[in-house]
């Protein structure tokens, strides 16, 4: 059974609050099927000019993607019980320019070095990340 959308909304304002301090601007309201268009990397880079890539926004909405989804995120949207989230284009977009998510497929995955800039938060076990606990914290 897929999650509910409300507990996606709940991570990612954990999320935002926590690492850049403001709530969520995006993915407020579920959509109705999956973003098909998104699956070619080329769409992703088709908007603006990315921004920095180490963005404390941009950390907290990819902690809270890989805590509600798991390491493998199909670009095309992640499914919930109301029907899919469409992860932040630009944050995806610049998050792949800076190498910290690559493309595989039909999804992006958390590289090594993406895994050393969540490191902080999240930690993964098996096909799943969890919060960091007390004797795990990083620097």
């Amino acid at each position: 059974m897929r999650p509910r959308f409300s507990k996606f909304r709940k991570t990612l304002k954990e999320w935002c609050l926590l690492i850049d301090g403001a709530e969520p601007s995006t993915n407020k309201t579920p959509q109705k099927g999956p973003n098909m268009e998104a699956v070619s990397i080329d769409w992703w880079h088709e908007a603006d000019a990315p921004h920095a890539a180490d963005l404390p926004r941009n950390i907290a909405y990819l902690v809270a993607y890989l805590e509600f989804h798991g390491p493998v995120l199909p670009m095309k949207g992640l499914p919930v019980h109301e029907g899919w989230v469409y992860p932040d284009r630009a944050i995806m977009r610049s998050l792949h320019n800076g190498g910290y998510i690559a493309d595989d497929g039909p999804n992006f995955v958390v590289t090594e070095t993406g895994r050393a800039l969540i490191a902080h938060w999240l930690v993964q076990d098996g096909n799943h990340f969890r919060r960091v606990g007390g004797t795990e914290q990083k620097g």
